[in-house]
């Protein structure tokens, strides 16, 4: 359902601060881009990021733990999110896998140089195995 009613925002932060002009609604990715290692090494979960741009589209590339090797989610689309309407730093992301049986729902921000990563996992196999949500903790 889709609610309007002639807003042009819903929370207070949604506006520009003394009517200032937004940037343009470009973010930039840039401060986010590289590749990223979970700092648990024995984690289950995620175990490596990879945040690049590839012909002006920003992408993600997730590694989930695996054996030998880490399994490779390949690379998706991503949005980029500043810290505010009028900001065009990049300090956030989200992306979305489909895996068929899988969806995962990645959403991560950076902070004091650690990327910070909730992954929202939702089964549609009929398995019976519960929506789950997990948080790990990236370095460079």
């Amino acid at each position: 359902m889709t609610y309007n009613f002639g807003m042009r925002y819903v929370r207070a932060e949604d506006r520009p601060p003394n009517g200032d002009t937004p940037p343009g609604g470009h973010v930039d990715p840039a401060p986010m881009l590289g590749v990223w290692f979970a700092t648990d090494k024995q984690s289950a979960g995620v175990v490596k990021l990879e945040l690049a741009e590839r012909d002006g589209a920003f992408v993600v590339r997730a590694f989930g733990s695996g054996t030998p090797d880490p399994l490779d989610w390949g690379e998706v689309p991503a949005v980029a999110y500043a810290k505010s309407v009028v900001s065009g730093e990049g300090m956030a992301v989200s992306a979305a896998y489909d895996f068929g049986f899988l969806e995962s729902l990645l959403a991560a921000y950076t902070k004091g140089g650690i990327l910070v990563l909730d992954t929202f996992n939702t089964f549609k196999d009929g398995s019976g195995r519960s929506a789950y949500f997990s948080r790990e903790f990236f370095h460079r």
